[in-house]
């Protein structure tokens, strides 16, 4: 064998140029360009990005009521979390404050608080809308009664998991 026969050899088969294939040569598929129609075609039908950027989720709105600034951050960011819009008070008279101005769908606030207490909050939050869904949260040793204007009593510490779930209950409740 001549030298430049063992060069042939070892030299690896080049891919033939797209211009000198003949028509029945068809390139693999991984390979193969992909026309537009074809891309169109295959492609499941989604929303225009128009479409996407117009609609409008409206997430449910919560507020917040708890004088502890660290449990009212972690409820805030806890909540947030969850795909609730948030808003927050310090006490129960900037909580009713913003009962009227933000709309909430539903109320999670602590049963004792300097200024207005918790029993106060929930009488004047019934008095004003009377459907809006109460959720307190408390460490106090209380016991509630069924006359207590409250949807939901959950002790502190709060167990997220059990927080949602009577949220998600509480809205579902009021849309019937």
């Amino acid at each position: 064998m001549s030298d430049d026969q063992a060069v042939r050899q070892r030299q690896p088969s080049r891919p033939v140029p797209p211009s000198s294939r003949t028509d029945s040569e068809e390139p693999p598929a991984s390979r193969r360009r992909i026309s537009v129609k074809e891309r169109t075609d295959r492609a499941p039908r989604t929303e225009s990005r128009r479409q996407k950027l117009t609609k409008v989720e409206t997430r449910p709105r919560i507020l917040v009521i708890e004088d502890d600034p660290y449990a009212r951050e972690a409820l805030t960011l806890l909540l947030d979390y969850y795909g609730y819009d948030v808003t927050a008070a310090s006490n129960g008279n900037d909580g009713l404050a913003l009962v009227t101005d933000a709309a909430p769908d539903l109320v999670v606030t602590d049963w004792r608080m300097p200024g207005l207490s918790g029993l106060a909050l929930c009488i004047a939050l019934r008095q004003r809308r009377d459907t809006i869904p109460i959720i307190v949260v408390t460490s106090a040793d209380e016991v509630f009664s069924s006359e207590q204007p409250v949807n939901a009593r959950l002790r502190k510490p709060i167990d997220p998991p059990l927080l949602h779930r009577a949220i998600i209950d509480e809205l579902q409740t009021q849309r019937r």
